[in-house]
């Protein structure tokens, strides 16, 4: 899963993303409609935003995220998810992450190099192709940018998120971006069957701290629904879907249901040459 540019990510107001997700349900009449998923904060006990990062958008700040991946993807305890996963066998206690003289820890400076990163430019090349452009218009025309929204604005600088853990430097303050992602889940076919594993994304603890806004019935939910899959960058992926399944646009775009049944059937729809035109401008991404 690629991080670049989530520094971006992490800076967008929930409001953007709720707006978003009653946009389409009510420009669809109810056929597109992302959930915005209240998840907590780990960080900030007590303290949910709207998830944006993994692919059940199980996290919204980029410092759990970071935890939760040292734990649960390398087997690395740290302040935020200090136990270990299996309680199998008798392990030495062993601490890791201890913070440094300047009082952060390794997934901190983690935490600061992922917002520090941008995402790939578009190929301006390929861009200015008239194919390319071609397809961009399409793209819009059938439909996929109503989950795959172009272009977010991030909040104004200094505001204050994660529970008042992270103010929004002026880096990343009010600044247009061009993921083309509105973060939100969706049902599309292609879901794992797989619920958020609260424990597993939130520690042991989490059911003993009682978090704003959290709907376990909508953690449930998303057994059959993914984040979509932000696209820029997406020209250096040689495989895609969450699954790594379809090794071209056209299969991946195929792939898109539930959901996205009424654009997918638009893209069937287009001629040979239309739906290649849609393919050029997804390699300027």
């Amino acid at each position: 899963m690629n991080l670049l540019g989530d520094g971006f990510v992490e800076a967008v107001d929930d409001s953007t993303l709720i707006e978003l997700s009653k946009k389409q349900c009510k420009e669809t009449h109810g056929r597109i409609c992302g959930l915005a998923l209240y998840v907590p904060v780990v960080e900030s006990p007590g303290t949910t935003r709207i998830g944006r990062f993994g692919w059940k958008d199980q996290h919204a700040s980029l410092l759990s995220f970071s935890g939760d991946a040292y734990l649960n993807e390398m087997g690395i305890t740290n302040a935020l998810f200090p136990d270990e996963v299996t309680n199998l066998c008798n392990t030495v206690s062993e601490p890791n992450n201890k913070p440094e003289a300047d009082g952060l820890a390794d997934i901190d400076h983690f935490t600061r190099f992922v917002r520090a990163t941008k995402a790939p430019a578009r190929d301006a090349r390929q861009a200015a192709t008239p194919a390319a452009r071609k397809g961009e218009a399409l793209f819009a025309r059938i439909g996929c940018e109503i989950c795959h929204a172009p272009t977010l604005v991030t909040a104004a600088t200094g505001t204050v998120v994660n529970g008042g853990k992270y103010a929004i430097p002026e880096a990343l303050g009010n600044k247009s971006f061009h993921p083309y992602s509105d973060y939100l889940l969706h049902d599309v076919g292609t879901g794992d069957g797989i619920a958020i594993a609260m424990e597993e994304h939130y520690g042991k603890k989490m059911y003993q701290i009682k978090w704003k806004n959290l709907s376990l019935e909508n953690h449930r939910s998303s057994a059959y629904k993914l984040r979509t899959a932000p696209l820029w960058g997406v020209r250096t992926h040689p495989m895609l879907m969450h699954d790594g399944a379809s090794l071209t646009f056209r299969e991946a775009i195929l792939r898109h249901r539930g959901e996205a049944s009424d654009v997918t059937r638009h893209f069937e729809q287009l001629s040979q040459a239309d739906q290649q035109a849609i393919v050029e401008f997804l390699k300027s991404l």
